[in-house]
């Protein structure tokens, strides 16, 4: 399978507040690798980094062994990174189909984009139905699948969720979680920012436990989900 993102000694910084201090990350082909840790943490900087929203101070960022370092976000969506957002961020005034398009921008296969168009609506019926809904008035739940479908519309080669059980009920988190796994048999690396450590570390390959700016920890999602620092830090002692 091989590499497919790596990342050396990343620093970012917002001002004076370091929010990264020198990070080093990898994730392998084919994984699902979970990013885990409290909040203000660094999680969700670092996806932003990979996705060039944020500027990196020091470090390298390489997919597929090209530097993608200081590039700009549509190049890196072009290259086929791609984040689902926390906190969702549809678009809530145009239609659920219309929301999925704005995913596809960068495909100009029109074959493709129908391929992917189907993928989605068989991964997410609801959203088959919901179709010419407005997207302001779907549920959490289902604004969450549009989130993650409209990610997909851009045929990512990595697929990075910012917290996607963010202030979910128990019973759809669960709902959530299971559909990421499908994605993931699918063929589509995953990097996953999590608050739920117990869910994501029990999907994951691999795991890294970022607090204040560094990596702390790290290992085998199992291992980590077993590990007693670990438990007593973010599984509430289980």
């Amino acid at each position: 399978m091989g590499e497919l993102l790596r990342i050396e000694g990343l620093k970012v910084n917002y001002g004076n507040i370091k929010a990264l201090h020198g990070i080093d990350l990898v994730v392998e082909e084919g994984q699902i690798v979970t990013l885990i840790g409290s909040n203000g943490a660094g999680k969700s900087t670092t996806m932003n980094a990979i996705s060039g929203i944020v500027k990196t101070a020091e470090g390298k960022i390489l997919f597929r062994g090209q530097d993608i370092t200081g590039k700009s976000s549509d190049f890196i969506v072009k290259n086929g990174i791609i984040l689902a957002p926390e906190g969702r961020q549809i678009f809530p005034r145009m239609t659920v189909h219309e929301n999925l398009m704005m995913g596809a921008l960068t495909i100009k296969d029109r074959a493709q984009v129908a391929k992917s168009l189907e993928e989605v609506f068989e991964l997410f019926p609801i959203l088959k139905e919901r179709d010419k809904q407005i997207a302001g008035t779907l549920s959490g739940c289902e604004q969450q699948m549009l989130a993650v479908g409209r990610a997909l519309m851009g045929s990512p080669k990595l697929l990075m969720l910012d917290e996607p059980s963010l202030g979910l009920a128990p019973l759809i988190i669960k709902e959530i979680f299971s559909l990421i796994e499908r994605i993931h048999k699918m063929g589509t690396t995953i990097l996953l920012v999590e608050q739920n450590a117990k869910m994501a570390l029990s999907i994951s390959d691999y795991g890294y436990v970022l607090e204040t700016g560094d990596i702390t920890m790290q290992g085998k999602g199992s291992d980590l989900l077993n590990d007693p620092k670990v438990r007593a830090a973010y599984l509430g002692g289980m």
